[in-house]
């Protein structure tokens, strides 16, 4: 379907095909990428395993370029009328690496907040009726890397915060909040993955446990899930333009 240049389908399963199919034209240059993310990441523990500060910086360093690198591939393989090559995909890919993570840096501490009160255990009746609302205002926040790797007519100097107050609106447009809520429900599943894994491991009292829990889970779904939020942010806009 992405091969032949096919309008988007309207279906939500549809859409997720799409999505997937375009993640594996390039899986090996997506895969690539976050290997290396494990490995700047594994760099950042190995200097100095106690430091919060440094894992989160080399997060979102990771996390950014395989943001960018798969929107870009994404957009490109759905959207151009000619094949773009994977060198010119990583040259576009680095000129917009501080973009995205100058937007990761921003929300970075939104999730953190997020997932704090998504995963820990409800006190009171208000936590449970507040969760769908914490889950899809989080799930708006994912398509803020999409917009700041994509958009090259917005100036760079405003794109950083211009690109999360238009996540937001557009995520939450009538038309988009069914299907916003569905691919925040299954954004989160790595995330779970990580607390079980995390919880098993420090059971056994494996060493490093918190970095092996998280940091391969995390670099090897984040591109899977951005091709996702990028498929779903080209759908989006096409239903609030209609």
């Amino acid at each position: 379907m992405v091969d032949e240049r096919a309008p988007l389908p309207e279906s939500f399963g549809g859409l997720w095909d799409i999505a997937l199919r375009a993640f594996a034209r390039r899986g090996v240059l997506y895969l690539a990428a976050a290997a290396a993310a494990i490995a700047v990441q594994g760099i950042a523990a190995a200097v100095d395993p106690r430091s919060a500060g440094l894992a989160i910086a080399a997060n979102i360093v990771a996390d950014s370029f395989i943001a960018v690198l798969v929107t870009l591939g994404v957009i490109a393989d759905i959207r151009s009328s000619e094949p773009v090559d994977g060198r010119n995909l990583l040259s576009a890919a680095l000129e917009r690496w501080w973009l995205v993570a100058a937007v990761g840096l921003l929300i970075t501490p939104v999730n953190y907040v997020a997932m704090e009160a998504i995963f820990e255990p409800a006190t009171d009746i208000s936590d449970v009726f507040l969760l769908p609302i914490i889950i899809v205002g989080w799930g708006t926040l994912n398509f803020a890397t999409v917009i700041a790797a994509s958009d090259t007519k917005t100036p760079t100097r405003l794109l950083v915060f211009t690109s999360i107050g238009r996540s937001v609106a557009l995520a939450l447009a009538r038309p988009n909040l069914g299907r916003l809520a569905l691919i925040s429900l299954i954004a989160l599943l790595p995330a779970l993955l990580e607390q079980i894994l995390g919880d098993q491991l420090m059971s056994r009292h494996f060493a490093a446990s918190q970095f092996f829990a998280t940091v391969p889970v995390d670099a090897l779904t984040a591109g899977p899930l951005q091709a996702v939020f990028t498929v779903f942010y080209l759908d989006f806009i096409r239903r609030t333009t209609k």
